[in-house]
């Protein structure tokens, strides 16, 4: 399916720099539209103090407001001039929501926004702005690590079987390069106890009848997702790979190994609870990744502003 809007987080930053020029060329690929979306930081929101001090830190604050209009003005000319109908929306407020709501506003297909996460720390490797973008997303949201050099050419897609899963499928061959196979992996685990079967010895329980039933299972599904998305995918090969592991890791490890350079993954988040709308696989997902993550929203998307936070 063709994007026909694009949104992309303009923070004038390296990595906000990133995701726009991997928004312009997307736009270029399926002739869509292109909003930049910044938002407006007010310092002195941050800072307590007497009048003299709020009014010299609203002087610089809307220096800083002029001058970043100057380079989104300049931004917006050179994108414009490739050809791509584009435009600059710019408000108040805190930048994940920002983002998130203009994208719903548009109707957008596709937000693409960098992280500013470090390694080293694993529950802010993501970014607070991308993982607030992330939760109130009303559409896809591709995460840009690395510049935009080429069309992505060798994507790996979580799946579990779940239809969030045939939807990250499908919204990922829209993103890769013509004829670029796609390549989906799924973690498969034994169930929860069969560690114990060791222990009792192959004798007085033949685990490895387990761990074949589990496999045999889990390639029928692999075959069945296969003959039934194939069909679907317009010159883009299909295979799954089956591997042993704890999910998140299995897939972050397969991506670096293989040299992917995306991931897709579905969401499975349900009512109610904001902080699990992505759910737990996802989430270390994204956190963890090596390259890009495309980040294939359900039904619930773009909902969290009604969920109690828990």
């Amino acid at each position: 399916m063709p994007l026909a809007t694009i949104v992309a987080g303009c923070d004038l930053s390296v990595p906000g720099d990133l995701a726009v020029d991997r928004a312009v060329e997307l736009a270029l690929a399926h002739g869509a539209r292109l909003v930049l979306v910044h938002a407006q930081h007010d310092a002195a929101e941050d800072h307590a103090g007497d009048a003299t001090t709020l009014e010299a830190i609203g002087e610089v604050t809307a220096a800083v407001h002029v001058e970043a209009a100057r380079h989104l003005a300049d931004r917006l000319a050179l994108i414009q001039a490739r050809g791509v109908a584009a435009e600059v929306a710019s408000r108040p407020g805190p930048p994940g929501e920002i983002v998130a709501a203009i994208a719903k506003e548009h109707d957008a297909d596709l937000i693409v926004i960098g992280t500013h996460g470090h390694t080293g720390l694993a529950r802010i490797l993501l970014g607070s702005v991308a993982s607030s973008t992330l939760r109130h997303a009303p559409c896809d949201v591709l995460v840009v690590r690395g510049a935009a050099t080429a069309p992505y050419k060798n994507p790996l897609v979580a799946v579990d079987f779940s239809p969030a899963a045939t939807r990250a499928i499908a919204h990922t061959a829209d993103l890769t390069a013509p004829g670029a196979p796609v390549h989906a992996v799924h973690a498969w685990q034994l169930p929860a106890g069969s560690w114990g079967a060791s222990l009792l010895g192959q004798a007085r329980f033949p685990w490895n009848t387990v761990r074949d039933a589990v496999l045999s299972s889990v390639q029928g599904q692999a075959d069945k997702l296969v003959a039934e998305q194939q069909p679907k995918l317009a010159g883009h090969a299909l295979g799954v790979q089956l591997v042993q592991g704890p999910p998140a890791t299995a897939i972050t490890d397969l991506a670096a190994s293989g040299g992917h350079d995306l991931i897709a993954v579905g969401t499975h988040g349900h009512r109610g609870f904001r902080r699990l709308l992505l759910g737990s696989v996802a989430e270390s997902v994204i956190s963890h990744a090596p390259c890009s993550v495309l980040v294939v929203h359900g039904e619930h998307a773009g909902e969290t502003a009604q969920f109690e936070e828990v």
